[in-house]
């Protein structure tokens, strides 16, 4: 029979310690990349023009958001990525995937920041017109603010305790008859209530004088007590105090309005014709 010649064994380890290498991978990756990249170029159908800048500009971004020069293999990395993603996006026409519909939606999501992309800004009068005109929008609910007393036991309150509440008594008094603890709720309106307990135990509370305790509200943690100690009233603030977030929303609902007209007027330009096609199988 033939001799067979086994490598050696340190010959053998070598091998598997390159083959388990990714640097050697990326390399081999990259020459089988930009090899058929190469063969595509003698084809005059199939030719892949790659813009140098829109690579650059990847790469000056990278720099920037890392704040430091990026090394020579890691700008040869971003340049492959840009050579596959270009080929990729070749293929993907080729074979048709941008027919589809969530294609579709995120270029139209695209053309419409495409379209609004002007930075506009209102004028004092128009700022002031729009303040005026959504008034309700800037008015703020009423508030209280609360101090949230929290007995341990859910159970019915001795004789004693109920009568201290009833009559307003200080938190720090009625926890020395029981356990319990107590904490400020500061400035808080109708919907934080209601959302914290429930709606009818917020009605119990905005409805209470100040001083006087309402409740119980029951929970795992045992039962709630709730005394008035400030009322702030509904108001609407001066422009003064809001004008970024006036303005700020007045950008948003200017920029929909001239979207919208860029649309329409698109749409102008086109003759739609809906069809009601069927699978004849």
């Amino acid at each position: 029979m033939p001799e067979t010649h086994e490598p050696p064994t340190e010959s053998k380890s070598i091998m598997q310690r390159l083959l388990h290498e990714p640097t050697v991978h990326f390399f081999a990756i990259a020459v089988c990349i930009f090899a058929l990249y190469a063969l595509s170029q003698f084809s005059d159908d199939n030719v892949l023009e790659i813009n140098q800048r829109e690579i650059d500009a990847r790469i000056f971004l990278q720099e920037m958001t890392s704040g430091e020069p990026l090394t020579e293999q890691q700008r040869q990395l971003i340049s492959l990525a840009y050579v596959e993603e270009q080929i990729l996006v070749q293929e993907a026409l080729a074979i048709g995937l941008d027919n589809d519909a969530r294609i579709h939606d995120m270029l139209a999501q695209k053309m419409r920041h495409v379209l609004s992309g002007g930075i506009i800004q209102p004028s004092t009068d128009e700022l002031e017109a729009y303040y005026r005109a959504n008034l309700d929008r800037y008015r703020s609910l009423p508030t209280v603010s609360v101090d949230e007393l929290v007995f341990d036991s859910a159970e019915p309150l001795p004789e004693a305790v109920r009568t201290l509440l009833a009559e307003g008594t200080e938190p720090a008094r009625l926890l020395e008859l029981q356990s319990g603890n107590v904490s400020p709720l500061l400035n808080v309106n109708h919907i934080d209530l209601a959302n914290i307990f429930e709606p009818a135990f917020a009605d119990s509370v905005f409805a209470a004088d100040l001083g006087d305790w309402a409740g119980p509200f029951i929970s795992n943690r045992g039962q709630h007590w709730l005394r008035v100690i400030q009322r702030t009233a509904a108001r609407t603030p001066a422009l003064p105090e809001i004008a970024d977030r006036v303005r700020l929303e007045w950008i948003a609902e200017e920029e929909e309005v001239r979207l919208q007209q860029e649309i329409d007027r698109l749409r102008q330009r086109y003759s739609i014709v809906i069809t009601n096609q069927s699978d004849n199988t």
